[in-house]
């Protein structure tokens, strides 16, 4: 059988890049879409940031002119110039279980990548690392979080067959909130008793400081990770936009050591408990679903961001950890 994979636009030409989701998670019970107007947005140069600086091809595979999967390709010149190299990408990977589809969109990536002199390919990150990275490996009956990545059992086979190996395992940690640890308790309240340490809220009406203050904090704590790249200004304008519309103060910190951010948290409510049942679309009544279930609240949330100072952590301010 012919498998095709054509380059796809940017823009209002995207919407198939969107669409194959539903041809390849028809028989997923897991699998919970983002909203589809969301996922538009994110292959759009005027909401993305990093399509106005960075460099990025979509790609579709078919087969008898039927979506089967779909792959981007892209360069981050704000990598390279942290890490001093020259690197590539692959992202939004997706496709039914067919080896010879996954190859030529793997194949297709690479090809771009090459023509604009990446040295090596390295994903699925899409399409930076502060973003969804990563292929699911375990958990496929668990309905995915806000913001991660869900994936088919078959995907981690597919990707190896093209000559691609591991290169760093990713974990998502599962931490109950109730009947929180002795330990913890303690922890906190040690710190919190200290006369220089001060707590408080994100303060929604004036969101787009508070997050630069954190992003701030996360730039300089993270700063030593595998794959890290710094958050940018452009970036910060995106994420308070989007926290602006469903963030909780109440699951928001930022810790002050003698009037210096020192530590931050920002979790957000788990908005797939929200749009479970929807199929990724709010009309015509999947706005109502949400709308209500948001007012009597969500069970589960996910930490974003989470971030201390290198200078603080020390024994005195263990509790920070």
């Amino acid at each position: 059988m012919t498998i095709t994979v054509r380059p796809i636009d940017f823009g209002d030409d995207s919407r198939p890049f969107v669409d194959v989701l539903w041809n390849i998670y028809k028989d997923d019970q897991s699998w919970i879409p983002t909203l589809h107007s969301l996922q538009l947005d994110q292959i759009k140069p005027d909401y993305n940031p990093f399509l106005r600086y960075g460099q990025a091809q979509l790609f579709l595979a078919e087969k008898h002119g039927q979506p089967i999967g779909r792959i981007s390709a892209h360069i981050n010149p704000r990598h390279d110039s942290y890490h001093n190299e020259r690197g590539g990408f692959f992202g939004f990977f997706e496709c039914i279980n067919d080896q010879n589809a996954t190859d030529a969109l793997v194949e297709a990536a690479r090809t771009w990548l090459r023509s604009r002199d990446a040295h090596w390919i390295r994903g699925p990150i899409s399409f930076t690392i502060n973003q969804e990275s990563g292929t699911l490996v375990e958990g496929f009956d668990t309905p995915p979080m806000v913001g991660m990545p869900h994936g088919r059992p078959y995907y981690d086979n597919l990707l190896g067959k093209t000559g691609l190996s591991k290169i760093k395992d990713l974990f998502a940690w599962h931490y109950p909130v109730d009947n929180l640890p002795q330990r913890s308790l303690i922890a906190r309240k040690r710190i919190l008793s200290l006369n220089n340490v001060s707590i408080r809220e994100m303060n929604k009406n004036n969101l787009r400081n508070d997050i630069g203050i954190a992003i701030d904090i996360f730039n300089d704590a993270w700063k030593d990770n595998w794959g890290f790249v710094p958050v940018e200004n452009d970036e910060i304008d995106q994420l308070s936009a989007e926290l602006g519309r469903f963030a909780d103060p109440r699951l928001t910190s930022i810790i002050s050591i003698d009037n210096e951010p020192a530590a931050m948290v920002i979790a957000i409510p788990n908005l797939n408990e929200a749009t479970r049942d929807i199929n990724g679309r709010l009309f015509p009544f999947g706005g109502i679903k949400v709308k209500w279930r948001l007012l009597r609240g969500l069970q589960s949330g996910r930490v974003i961001l989470l971030g201390i100072r290198p200078k603080f952590r020390t024994r005195k301010y263990a509790g920070l950890h």
